[in-house]
C-alpha cells in the first residue's frame, strides 16, 4: 500500500521477500535483538526504515575482527612473523569486504524494502559509506 505522503505516485510496495533476505545476510554481523526484531516487526515499513539505518551506521564501523586481526597483523611484521602476518592481513581482509558488501546491500536494496515517508527518510538519511584501507 503506498503511503499517502508519496505524492510521485512511482512508490511501489516494499518487497518483503527481499527484506528477508537482508535480514538473513546481516544475521550473523548484527545482534540476536536485532534480527529478532526485524523478523518480528517485518510488516511495519517504519521499522524497516529504522533497522535499516541501524544495520547501516553500526556496520560503518570495523568489527571486532578487524580490529584484533589488524592489530595482530601489525604485531606480527613487527616482529618479522612473515607468514603469519599475511594470515592476519587476510583475516582483515575478508571481514572488511564481508562488512563492505553488507553496506552496499542496504545501500542497493533499502529502498525496494519501503515505502512512503519511511522511504524518503531512508533515501535522505543513508549516506553510502566509503571504508578506508586501515592497514596502510
Amino acid at each position: 500500500m503506498t503511503d499517502p505522503a508519496d505524492t510521485d505516485g512511482t512508490d511501489a510496495a516494499p518487497d518483503l521477500a527481499v527484506w528477508a533476505g537482508i535480514v538473513d545476510r546481516l544475521e550473523d554481523a548484527m545482534p540476536p535483538e536485532w534480527t529478532r526484531f526485524a523478523r518480528e516487526s517485518a510488516g511495519t515499513s517504519w521499522m524497516r526504515a529504522m533497522l535499516l539505518l541501524d544495520a547501516h551506521d553500526r556496520l560503518g564501523n570495523a568489527t571486532p575482527t578487524e580490529h584484533v586481526a589488524h592489530t595482530l597483523h601489525h604485531l606480527a611484521v613487527a616482529n618479522e612473523r612473515r607468514a603469519e602476518a599475511t594470515g592476519w592481513e587476510a583475516l582483515y581482509d575478508k571481514r572488511r569486504e564481508e562488512r563492505r558488501g553488507m553496506l552496499l546491500l542496504i545501500e542497493e536494496q533499502g529502498a525496494d524494502v519501503l515505502d512512503g515517508e519511511p522511504k524518503q527518510l531512508f533515501q535522505r538519511s543513508i549516506t553510502p559509506v566509503v571504508l578506508t584501507d586501515a592497514t596502510t
